[in-house]
């Protein structure tokens, strides 16, 4: 689920959360103890609480969904270019956040383009050609010449050993 641009931090956080609540109303005093939490962590640039998050730069949006899912201690998190169109700072913050989630144990899968993304932060390597699975790499023994011969529907024996 995304988020909602008419919305501020807060309520875009109780999207996830609200069913769970217990009673009738809503509790926005934890909402906004969170988004403040969630603003402060990932250095979110925002000129307040009530702010709709429409009117974010696209890296603090971006940390705004990001810091969401992963408050809700997800198993699994999947990506879909989570850093497009972001200046190389929102970027780097996305990625560290991403990291900072495999290193605790939950499953990323980082869908995207960019090859030296993909071999610096993948285990393995997942490589579709012509809507097809061509490999699974183990990013340790990848390169991007390996890569690019298994996106063009390539293949030899000697990088199969590696998959």
């Amino acid at each position: 689920m995304g988020l909602v641009g008419s919305m501020n931090i807060p309520d875009n956080l109780l999207l996830k959360t609200y069913r769970d609540q217990p009673g009738l109303f809503l509790d926005r005093k934890s909402a906004r103890e969170e988004a403040k939490e969630l603003i402060n962590r990932l250095d979110i640039s925002t000129p307040g609480l009530s702010t709709a998050v429409q009117k974010l730069s696209g890296g603090n949006v971006q940390k705004v969904l990001l810091g969401r899912e992963i408050n809700l201690s997800p198993r699994v998190l999947i990506t879909a270019y989570p850093v497009r169109g972001l200046d190389i700072g929102a970027s780097m913050r996305i990625y560290e956040m991403l990291g900072e989630q495999k290193q605790k144990g939950v499953g990323v899968l980082f869908i995207g383009e960019d090859l030296d993304v993909l071999l610096a932060l993948c285990d393995r390597i997942a490589v579709l050609s012509s809507g097809k699975l061509t490999a699974i790499v183990d990013s340790r023994f990848a390169t991007k010449a390996l890569l690019g011969m298994k996106m063009a529907g390539l293949t030899t024996d000697k990088e199969d050993a590696y998959a």
